[in-house]
């Protein structure tokens, strides 16, 4: 009965030890194998913003053990860094290895223009804006344009110019815009602002007709008054004006006096809402005008006539 007992026990030990050794081996086995799988990535894990290709095994240089899957899907969208894991196996034995991409938006905006050169006339306002055909950005889509931007804001374009519509000469128009990521780009375009040739016409015409008598209700062309010697003059251009001093402070289109040029009316007045006279600018600040019975046509100059006659510009007209 010993015997078998110390047997039984003698078995039992060695069955014990025998699926310890195993459960060892097999342990540091595991260990081993678990230890060797590897990945490594390439140098520069970086995906462009927006890309459709988020493949991982471009950013895999070398993978010890095979890639069974991936968790944490790649957003292509979002900027930044992403942690995405690989799961990779050898056999039955797997591990999860996370790697870092960085999602980078690095293209800027494509400026596109109608022309590379504008030419305007002198005293003609131009939208600068409308020479820009798009700005388009391949990722953010289209940018609008912002007149002040924000600073430190992004998403748009703005045009920089210190175009001066009233002097001759030669603008550059600069165009800068930026994307939601803040990449930049640049443009320009030359906007040429050329002299009136009308004011040209008007202003020797009208020097012309200096010294020739004042008549009330005379239009010309041997003597005027105030309203027919500036009707006469554009009429002798080819276009149309109205007849009266009262009338012709509503002709063409308003401009301030700081933006005068020669060729535009001005219409005096002792009230705001009434005119009494109407004179040719021809720069310099002098104008041309029928002035009265005793002076008929003169040239004056514009401040000396504001104190002398005790009227003030009431209106200065632009006629196109």
């Amino acid at each position: 009965m010993k015997t078998s007992e110390s047997f039984l026990k003698r078995f039992l030990i060695l069955i014990f030890t025998t699926i310890i050794l195993v459960v060892t081996i097999y342990t540091f086995n595991y260990i081993f194998i678990y230890k060797s799988i590897n990945v490594v990535t390439t140098k520069t894990n970086i995906i462009e913003y927006g890309s459709s290709n988020t493949d991982v095994s471009q950013f895999v240089d070398k993978v010890d053990g095979k890639i069974l899957s991936v968790k944490n899907k790649l957003e292509s969208c979002v900027v930044g860094k992403q942690e995405i894991v690989l799961v990779v196996a050898k056999g039955v034995v797997s591990k999860e290895i996370p790697i870092s991409v960085e999602v980078k938006d690095t293209t800027s905006p494509t400026i596109n223009l109608l022309s590379d050169v504008v030419t305007v006339e002198q005293g003609e306002e131009f939208d600068l804006v409308s020479n820009i055909e798009s700005v388009v950005d391949s990722v953010d889509g289209v940018l609008s344009y912002v007149l002040d931007p924000i600073e430190n804001s992004n998403n748009y374009y703005t045009i920089n110019s210190d175009i001066n519509f009233n002097v001759v000469g030669s603008y550059d128009v600069n165009i800068y815009a930026i994307d939601k990521n803040n990449n930049s780009s640049t443009s320009n375009f030359t906007v040429v602002v050329e002299k009136r040739e009308i004011s040209d016409r008007l202003v020797n015409m009208a020097y012309s007709q200096l010294g020739k008598p004042y008549s009330l209700g005379a239009n010309g062309p041997y003597a005027f008054d105030c309203s027919g010697f500036v009707q006469y003059l554009y009429r002798q251009v080819g276009i149309n004006i109205s007849r009266g001093s009262s009338t012709q402070m509503f002709d063409g289109e308003a401009v301030s006096y700081d933006n005068i040029l020669p060729g535009d009316i001005i219409s005096w007045g002792y009230s705001d809402d009434f005119a009494t006279h109407s004179a040719l600018y021809v720069g310099n600040g002098k104008m041309i005008h029928a002035a009265n019975p005793s002076q008929g046509v003169i040239l004056s100059d514009v401040s000396s006539w504001a104190r002398g006659s005790f009227t003030k510009i009431i209106s200065v007209r632009r006629i196109k």
